[in-house]
């Protein structure tokens, strides 16, 4: 039983040293000119213990990307208790402070594919909370105003992240605005 707890403490700081080696690569250069082999040299590790590891760099970054949106649901599980307003500092404090990751994500070349995720992320957020009343009021679609309106919050999110003079209260301030006139009971 106690090799098992020496294997498993030494996989989790293998792969924490391969994810923070990819990190500082990831935030100095181009990622698709990101190599195994630079990642594996960089960690001091063999290329086969990368492997051990990961399927490839895309896997890698796809583990990180799901750690950062396991922390964002966890986010918004404890944020459920507190005012709109408050949730919604909250949940923009978490982009900034992984504020150079998310900039460098929405970099590359299948950024799209990550962008989705977040909107999708955020539709299950949004699940039950967008009054069907208001939408049915303004003939909106609860298939199609929820993805609209997700597609919106990824938007400000994209601006707070990439322009480095946006305004994050104003920004947090626009998405409470917004959901509140959805729905004055969020």
């Amino acid at each position: 039983m106690r090799r098992c707890s020496i294997m498993d403490k030494r996989v989790i700081k293998t792969r924490r040293n391969i994810t923070e080696t990819f990190l500082e690569l990831f935030y100095k250069k181009d990622f698709e000119k990101i190599t195994i082999k630079e990642i594996a040299d960089a960690a001091e590790i063999e290329r086969k213990t990368f492997y051990l590891h990961y399927l490839d760099k895309y896997d890698l970054l796809d583990a990180i990307v799901q750690k950062h949106f396991d922390q964002l649901d966890e986010i918004c599980e404890a944020k459920k208790d507190l005012g709109l307003k408050e949730g919604t500092t909250i949940w923009f404090d978490f982009f900034e402070t992984h504020q150079t990751f998310f900039k460098c994500l929405f970099s590359i070349k299948n950024a799209d594919e990550y962008k989705q995720k977040l909107q999708k992320f955020i539709i299950r957020q949004l699940d039950g909370r967008l009054s069907t009343t208001f939408m049915k009021a303004h003939h909106l679609s609860e298939q199609l105003f929820p993805e609209f309106f997700a597609a919106g919050i990824v938007q400000m999110v994209m601006v707070y992240i990439q322009d480095e003079n946006s305004n994050k209260a104003a920004i947090e301030n626009q998405v409470v605005q917004l959901l509140k006139m959805t729905n004055g009971d969020l």
